[in-house]
């Protein structure tokens, strides 16, 4: 039986993985890869920042970021300092090689987004309806992943501790 219907999961992966493969043939020769990119240039955009507020950016999770930030100060990428309105707290942002790194980037994906406006285009797709869908999307799974995170935490409180023999 052939699938007739692509459910919304469905679409989600293959098109993460069209964009995986457009990035990583159109930025082949840039310094970052594109998940590196991803983390860089919403970096200097937004920097200095918390890597709480990174995380949420870049929709990864903190584990996962943590572990780029550790890769990237170890070669001088980005540097970390205390936040002065929260001693306990840390800030990130690029250093001056982050920020050329980053920025070699530039032409690769400057490169991936005018094929996808170009294809949009020929297909007859408004790319600001594309952009709003999205968004519309990212909220859905934001707040799907709120309740899960929530019912997780509400069934750990009623778990009842286990007894040691």
């Amino acid at each position: 039986m052939k699938m007739s219907y692509r459910g919304p999961f469905l679409l989600l992966f293959a098109t993460g993985r069209q964009l995986r493969t457009l990035l990583d043939e159109e930025m082949a020769e840039s310094p970052l890869s594109p998940d590196e990119f991803a983390v860089t240039s919403v970096l200097l955009l937004e920097q200095p920042v918390r890597p709480t507020e990174l995380a949420r950016l870049t929709g990864l999770r903190p584990t996962t970021l943590s572990n780029y930030l550790r890769r990237f100060e170890a070669v001088g990428v980005v540097s970390r300092r205390r936040d002065p309105e929260d001693g306990r707290a840390r800030l990130v942002e690029l250093t001056p090689e982050g920020k050329e790194r980053t920025e070699a980037c530039f032409p690769g994906f400057a490169s991936a987004i005018g094929s996808f406006q170009k294809a949009l285009a020929e297909s007859g797709v408004p790319e600001l309806d594309v952009v709003e869908t999205l968004e519309s999307v990212s909220r859905a799974l934001d707040l799907a992943l709120e309740k899960v995170e929530a019912e997780k935490a509400a069934a750990e409180k009623v778990r009842p501790a286990r007894r040691r023999a």
